[in-house]
């Protein structure tokens, strides 16, 4: 489980000896710049329903215009990425490329899809196929199964995991163009889309003029820097520890609250490619990686992969892993 709270902590530098050090006259006026600055920051937070969940924004900005306009605009940020991104829009741009799949075209996407299309192939390619965002078809499955409390029969499985395979998207790098080889493809980025979308807000964020921020959303953190009340960074607790972090992205995968009991046993939510179906067995994994992206597809990933083979990914990433 994720937390987030500010650190009300401050540290103060002292002399070696109990007396004072000697600064000269621009040193201090420095300091007391950066103290004015710093006083001067305000708290400030906005939400916004979007990709199926509540999009949380704190902000620390000088006035309220700046942080409510700054705001703003990572907000139409988001919008126009859940119209690209989402597979619950019949009128996004996902759904309008998996409408062709298998016909033979190359349709030209936009530089959103290309670019978390080219994060989710290196994606899976370095999970061993453990994430990976063809896998829409088994996803259907699992929303059919959540309405009817029934298991798809095997059959059904079978013919979604024919469906299923990174390397059935081919991509032209000529004019930014993809072609999905399989009728009934479906691509499916609830595994990375909302790290992706975080870490676009906050470059819009950064560009208009704030520097310390955090957004949340549906188990998703992304980070820059310190709040105001400190400098050790923003105080997340996860699975009751605290962790003082800048900067970074943070996620959780697990079943805690989102799955369907038949029979009595419980599926995960988040299905494994390679079985077809949600494990039954409960427990969840957290990370903390350079970015919102990052985070988000690995935490996904190191919860179907044997705990030895994610280790060694989430060092390969210098991304530190929390079960």
């Amino acid at each position: 489980m994720l937390y987030l709270k500010l650190n009300k902590y401050h540290k103060s530098p002292l002399s070696p000896k109990g007396g004072f050090y000697k600064f000269p006259l621009w040193v201090i006026g420095g300091f007391l710049f950066l103290s004015l600055q710093l006083s001067a920051q305000k708290r400030f937070e906005f939400t916004h329903p979007q990709m199926g969940t509540i999009f949380r924004v704190v902000v620390y900005a000088t006035d309220s215009t700046l942080a409510r306009e700054a705001t703003k605009k990572a907000f139409v940020r988001l919008d126009e990425l859940n119209l690209s991104l989402s597979d619950y829009r019949e009128d996004s741009e996902v759904n309008t490329i998996c409408r062709t799949a298998g016909s033979g075209q190359y349709i030209k996407v936009s530089a959103d899809l290309w670019n978390i299309l080219q994060e989710s192939v290196k994606a899976a390619r370095l999970s061993a196929g453990n994430f990976d965002v063809t896998i829409g078809p088994l996803t259907q499955l699992w929303r059919r199964m959540k309405r009817q409390k029934q298991l798809p029969t095997s059959t059904q499985i079978s013919e979604a995991k024919a469906k299923i395979g990174i390397k059935k998207i081919v991509f032209n790098k000529d004019n930014q163009s993809i072609m999905l080889e399989t009728k009934g493809m479906r691509l499916d980025f609830g595994g990375i889309g909302k790290g992706f979308a975080e870490d676009e807000m906050m470059k819009i964020l950064k560009a208009n003029g704030i520097k310390s921020a955090m957004i949340e959303a549906g188990g998703n953190i992304v980070i820059s820097n310190s709040p105001a009340e400190s400098t050790d960074g923003w105080e997340i607790i996860i699975n009751k520890e605290k962790y003082f972090l800048k900067n970074c992205g943070v996620s959780t995968s697990g079943d805690a609250y989102q799955f369907v009991e038949i029979e009595g046993k419980k599926y995960a939510h988040i299905l494994d490619p390679k079985t077809g179906i949600g494990h039954t067995e409960p427990h969840q994994v957290s990370i903390i990686a350079k970015d919102g992206t990052i985070s988000d597809w690995l935490s996904t990933a190191l919860y179907l992969m044997p705990i030895e083979s994610g280790k060694k990914l989430a060092k390969k990433l210098k991304a530190k892993t929390i079960r």
